[in-house]
């Protein structure tokens, strides 16, 4: 599979594959565990009428390199600071989807000066509850089992758990994952992520970000579907009433993808926070 546009860069050594299309203020999209910059096929073509929109696959993921890199979560918050630097993006706003939420807030606490807006996606990392899913892949053997990114009907099933409407998801979108996900080093990257950061109980303390929300200090929005089966909406509503300047918008009939999903209303709701929230830039504080 080629993206007509797709463009690679090398970033601390990591051939990493991105797309930038527009003009205008910066934004970066950042994607969820197991997912690439196709998910957000759905929202480049819009937002780039307005701004100037990157996208990328995350190390380990998509056409981006796999090597077998410590996943943990302060090694991608410093990769993301430096794809942006590598590209002479000074500062953008960051829309994260999922565990690219996670990303986009240690983005945002760590290097506030790089942050102009922040909008999280089905976020994970807003509580200590993590699907029984995820823990099971922590486990030797076990996750080797779960994670099977070769087999297309597990790789179906996982997806469809992903969805409220299980008729959105198409054979034509099971196919374009199914030949990502089977990119030699995919499974051993996918399995590293989890083992870095979660254990049977749950994710590491390092990942959750509920005691950080406060240091949060520019424009928030948070997007969520309400009947997401991965991350509650009651997990976006509480971390929005502990971000200083957030606001939420929860999707109906929609479940973790909601800029897949609920493209339309996502694309829509997003345009009116960008245009509409002033920045206000804060030194912040580095943990």
């Amino acid at each position: 599979m080629q993206v007509a546009d797709e463009r690679y860069i090398t970033v601390n050594g990591i051939n990493i594959r991105y797309v930038v299309r527009g003009a205008g203020s910066p934004v970066l999209l950042i994607h969820g565990f197991d997912a690439f910059l196709e998910n957000w096929w759905s929202n480049i073509g819009l937002l780039s009428k307005r701004y100037l929109v990157y996208a990328m696959d995350l190390p380990g993921h998509g056409l981006s390199d796999k090597s077998p890199f410590d996943y943990i979560l302060f090694f991608v918050t410093e990769f993301a600071a430096d794809f942006m630097q590598a590209l002479g993006i000074e500062h953008a706003s960051l829309i994260g989807h999922s565990m690219g939420g996670l990303l986009a807030l240690s983005v945002a606490i760590n290097f506030p000066e790089k942050v102009d807006k922040l909008i999280l996606v089905d976020s994970a990392s807003l509580s200590r509850e993590l699907p029984l899913r995820y823990r099971l892949c922590a486990v030797p053997v076990v996750g080797d089992i779960v994670v099977s990114p070769t087999i297309k009907a597990n790789l179906r099933y996982g997806m469809k758990r992903a969805f409220y409407n299980p008729d959105f998801l198409s054979e034509e979108i099971v196919d374009r994952d199914y030949e990502l996900m089977k990119m030699p080093g995919t499974k051993q990257a996918l399995l590293s992520i989890i083992r870095n950061n979660v254990s049977l109980s749950g994710p590491h303390p390092d990942v959750v970000m509920t005691d950080k929300l406060h240091l949060i200090k520019f424009p928030t929005l948070l997007i969520h579907g309400a009947q997401d089966q991965i991350v509650p909406v009651e997990h976006a509503q509480e971390a929005c009433s502990l971000i200083p300047d957030a606001k939420i918008e929860v999707l109906d009939e929609c479940g973790h993808c909601s800029q897949m999903e609920k493209a339309p209303e996502f694309n829509e709701v997003v345009m009116q926070f960008l245009e509409s929230a002033s920045s206000t830039r804060s030194s912040g504080t580095r943990i």
